[in-house]
């Protein structure tokens, strides 16, 4: 006896979807309740995602740092006694060389943590949060911004109106166009907070099998008040090149303290970081057009049926990745600028600390150049969550920074210089220090002939005016610029940076 308790020649019962579904979807729906079915299961989604599951911010950092510290266990290790003991020689004799720059020693110098992958995540996702928060809310919000805009098109237009939408069941249709009167935002929040939280935690994760200290990406990836040396990564880096492993040990730990000496130096530089990431995450924004455009591409030839079509699909989704606004690219290059310099200042500094003490440094050196000039998976997918590229195409742009700077201002010059975050150099001036010490010339003294001081590669040394030609000059200025001031210097940093708690730099 057949299963069906319908009646040979009775009529179908209501199929909202037309018989498009597969027989298993719509047996669950007779389950939920026959005709009744769709309506439950609406229901029944609905709640699950207006419970949030929990989850009341951008980032479900709980299942970050479940998915991180699975990629991170893979050949994972905790540190030897022979690595522990001898990265904390290496740090305490780093310590000791710096003493003699100008970067003034922290109160927690020479503190180190001698770390397992794992033990580095659960500092990096704290230390990483203020800036993946901030773009992961941008992101959230213009997505749900712009998913009520196309349910308000799908409930004017129908499911033929919209690109993509042309073959769906009509009663499939019908659901989504009845979702426009929900809250959106509680329904798609927490899944876009597990999403965020997905991509973090393999960000995080890929980071702790590639970097060697916390200051390899040029900002801090663990809280300041440790340095890190993450043993599995050294030895897996420098295995084979034949070089002392104490002498590897001393050139990791001077560039570890000098990046944490030149960030306690200038103590507004962290909350600058973090602020510019958070203009970048402000002007996050979703062409709705590029969307429905990206859609189209992401699904054109993709067989339901077919597991190797629908596997290229998701491999075109995860090479996506937002692509900057023009506003956002001014915010990233000058997010660049300050990386670029604070790695070329720590490495100058570690490099006049070693002096000729370490007969291998140049070897060790070369190693780590080459590691600098190739992205790794975890910036890679960091690029990617965020939409930043932290790493400046020639970092030998910064070190010819350093150096000129020095030589115009002495060794603790550069430092005084950068007294105030209005003062850091933009990547035009990165690549004319002359340009930079004319700008901030009523900063510091200046000898009058750049020229000849940088070796003349600048070109000519700016003319400096009198003061009442300079006052002329910038009022001038004003009344021209009065209109251009939000453009190019949309805020000069002075209006923006004041919430940082930035003022002088202590020396």
């Amino acid at each position: 006896m057949s299963d069906d308790p319908r009646l040979p020649g009775d009529d179908e019962p209501d199929d909202p979807f037309g018989g498009a579904l597969p027989p298993e979807l719509q047996a669950m729906f007779q389950q939920l309740g026959g005709s009744e079915g769709l309506a439950a299961m609406s229901a029944q989604l609905s709640q699950l995602f207006a419970g949030g599951l929990g989850q009341s911010g951008p980032v479900d950092w709980n299942l970050a740092s479940r998915v991180a510290l699975q990629v991170a266990a893979d050949g994972d290790r905790g540190p030897t006694p022979e690595e522990e003991t001898r990265a904390r020689q290496a740090m305490e004799l780093a310590e000791h060389w710096l003493d003699d720059s100008p970067l003034p020693a922290s109160p927690d110098a020479g503190r180190l943590v001698v770390a397992s992958r794992q033990t580095w995540v659960n500092a990096a996702l704290a230390a990483l949060r203020p800036l993946v928060e901030p773009v992961a809310r941008a992101s959230t919000d213009a997505m749900v911004s712009l998913a009520q805009e196309q349910l308000g098109e799908l409930g004017e237009q129908g499911p033929a109106g919209l690109p993509g939408l042309e073959g769906l069941p009509p009663g499939l249709g019908d659901l989504l166009a009845n979702l426009g009167g929900m809250d959106l935002g509680a329904m798609l929040r927490p899944a876009g907070a597990a999403l965020m939280g997905l991509q973090a935690g393999q960000v995080v994760g890929q980071l702790s099998r590639q970097l060697l200290g916390q200051y390899d990406l040029g900002i801090p990836t663990a809280p300041r008040a440790e340095a890190y040396s993450l043993a599995v990564n050294v030895q897996a880096e420098f295995d084979g090149w034949d070089l002392d492993p104490m002498e590897v040990a001393v050139v990791l730990a001077l560039t570890e303290a000098a990046h944490r000496r030149l960030f306690h130096a200038v103590p507004w530089l962290e909350a600058h970081v973090q602020s510019l990431v958070a203009r970048f995450a402000a002007g996050t924004s979703i062409d709705a057009e590029r969307m429905r455009e990206l859609s189209e591409e992401l699904m054109t030839g993709v067989d339901p049926d077919d597991p190797d079509s629908l596997r290229e699909a998701m491999e075109r989704a995860a090479g996506l990745r937002m692509e900057p606004t023009p506003d956002q690219r001014r915010v990233l290059e000058r997010l660049q600028a300050v990386v670029c310099l604070v790695g070329a200042w720590a490495r100058h500094e570690a490099d006049r600390a070693a002096g000729d003490r370490l007969p291998a440094r140049g070897r060790v050196e070369e190693v780590l150049r080459r590691r600098r000039a190739t992205r790794g998976d975890g910036e890679e997918l960091l690029a990617a969550l965020l939409g930043l590229d932290l790493k400046p195409e020639d970092e030998g742009v910064g070190e010819a920074f350093v150096v000129a700077v020095e030589g115009a201002l002495g060794p603790a010059g550069l430092h005084r210089a950068l007294a105030h975050p209005e003062n850091l150099p933009d990547a035009a001036e990165l690549a004319d220090p002359s340009a930079w010490l004319a700008r901030t010339a009523g900063d510091h003294d200046v000898p009058d002939d750049l020229s000849e001081l940088l070796g003349g590669e600048f070109g000519e040394a700016p003319v400096e005016g009198s003061a009442d030609e300079r006052l002329r000059q910038q009022s001038a200025g004003d009344a021209d610029g009065a209109d251009g001031a939000g453009a190019d210097g949309e805020d000069a940093d002075g209006e923006d940076e004041g919430g940082d708690g930035s003022g002088a730099a202590g020396t």
